[in-house]
């Protein structure tokens, strides 16, 4: 694992767009798996960059999700697809679907990741790691990080029902670019970098585990 020592955003949108154009250009199927919070802006700036042409073997998919009505407020889709998000002619592949309920989009984000994972060459995952260390919408302690086959998993809140990629299909990315920005990362930044937690402890961890894996930081490096 590369831990990148940046001022902002560009040095990793930069590369990651470049990583996604050549993978694509070298004529390989991609998953593109994305992320909701402060990287919904660079989502949709990194897919301007991309050629209409290449994206036709581009598929995209989130992390992780919160159930509700198709397009409600917390959505991470749809606060994707309102920054403008438009990836050409990739396939994407929203997880809520109108009539579902909790346990039902559970069920059809399972069938969807499990086809998803299977038809391409490549997965290429783009993640935010919050101040307590989770990844996705795996929270620290969270029923989620228990699972141990099923590359979904879903559980409440007390404010929200989410619905995430599980450990089983983290460990399916080939190459992920993660984003942390801000001095109250430090300590979740310097933990992951300097001990060996457990997953259920610190989810971000998972990252170790990964054949390839960037953190772009403006609080640790690798020289740090």
């Amino acid at each position: 694992m590369k831990y990148v020592l940046t001022t902002g955003w560009e040095d990793g949108v930069a590369a990651l767009a470049e990583r996604l154009g050549r993978e694509l250009g070298e004529g390989r199927r991609v998953l593109w798996l994305v992320s909701g919070g402060s990287n919904i802006t660079a989502s949709a700036q990194i897919a301007t960059t991309l050629s209409p042409d290449l994206s036709r073997n581009l598929s995209v998919m989130l992390v992780d999700e919160r159930y509700g009505s198709v397009g409600h407020a917390d959505s991470n889709w749809a606060q994707l697809m309102e920054a403008g998000f438009d990836a050409g002619q990739a396939s994407l592949l929203p997880i809520l679907e109108a009539g579902l309920d909790f346990d039902q989009t559970v069920e059809r984000f399972g069938l969807l990741a499990n086809k998803a994972f299977d038809k391409h060459d490549l997965v290429i995952a783009q993640l935010g790691i919050g101040d307590d260390g989770h990844i996705a919408g795996i929270l620290p302690d969270s029923p989620a990080t228990s699972e141990q086959q099923s590359l979904v998993a879903g559980f409440k809140t007390p404010s929200l029902q989410r619905l995430t990629l599980t450990f089983p299909a983290l460990r399916q990315i080939d190459v992920a670019y993660a984003f942390a920005f801000g001095e109250p990362k430090l300590a979740a930044l310097t933990a992951l970098k300097t001990q060996s937690l457990s997953l259920a402890e610190q989810p971000s961890q998972i990252l170790k585990e990964l054949p390839e894996a960037y953190l772009y930081s403006d609080q640790i490096g690798d020289e740090s």
